[in-house]
């Protein structure tokens, strides 16, 4: 009996541990990415830089889920319908603007709003390949950290474990040691516009390199908006 009830106190116990780390891990986003019609930030669209005719690839479709634990991120996207074989990176967003309407936050390396969606200690390895940094005929990567490539139909599956947290976080730029345009860097609040008093284009955001078939680092360089959260 005895044995009974010290075997039936443990199966209690391992039983509340398993339960309470799958609680630990906890969906804090699971919805669909927005399609982006009009121009990225390079003043590049789909429509003309992307070979998409008329159709436009109006059928594309993406969604998100971004789950936390215990300081940690994970991000899995899936596409749908996108322009095939075709190469694509995907963007936090860490300058916004207050209720204000002031500025605030930016890259702590380049000065820019958004960063490759990619842990802080693969910084070193993406900075390798961006613009300032890049060996002479090192023009790029088909490969980056922050990115996939579709295949054949246009579809894509995307995931990523982060060594901080998506919402209510901060991107740890601090662990990049290698030269940059501006640095050294320091931790930088993520900037959601579902949160109060809080300003900005995006949260995440997907863009296509349909001009050159190649991610550029730290720099998103020409390219094209397909999605974005929220």
């Amino acid at each position: 009996m005895k044995l009974k009830k010290i075997a039936k106190t443990i199966a209690i116990v391992l039983g509340g541990l398993t339960l309470s780390s799958v609680v630990d891990a906890k969906s804090v986003v699971d919805a669909d990415m927005s399609r982006i019609v009009g121009n990225s930030g390079s003043g590049h669209n789909v429509l003309d830089q992307c070979g998409a005719g008329v159709e436009n690839w109006n059928g594309a479709t993406a969604s998100i889920e971004i789950e936390q634990k215990k300081g940690r991120g994970e991000v899995e996207i899936e596409v749908k319908g996108a322009k095939p074989n075709t190469v694509y990176t995907v963007w936090l967003r860490v300058k916004g603007k207050d209720a204000s309407g002031a500025n605030f936050g930016g890259s702590a390396l380049t000065g820019g709003g958004a960063t490759p969606l990619a842990p802080g200690s693969a910084l070193d390895a993406i900075i390798h390949y961006s613009p300032f940094a890049a060996a002479p005929g090192n023009l790029g990567t088909t490969n980056p950290t922050n990115g996939f490539t579709t295949d054949a139909n246009g579809n894509a599956e995307f995931e990523i474990y982060l060594d901080f947290p998506v919402i209510r976080g901060a991107y740890p730029f601090n662990l990049a040691t290698a030269p940059t345009p501006v640095g050294p860097g320091v931790p930088v609040a993520i900037v959601n516009p579902t949160e109060a008093g809080v300003n900005a284009p995006f949260l995440i955001r997907i863009v296509s390199h349909c001009q050159d078939g190649l991610a550029h680092g730290l720099s998103p360089a020409n390219r094209e908006a397909w999605f974005q959260y929220p």
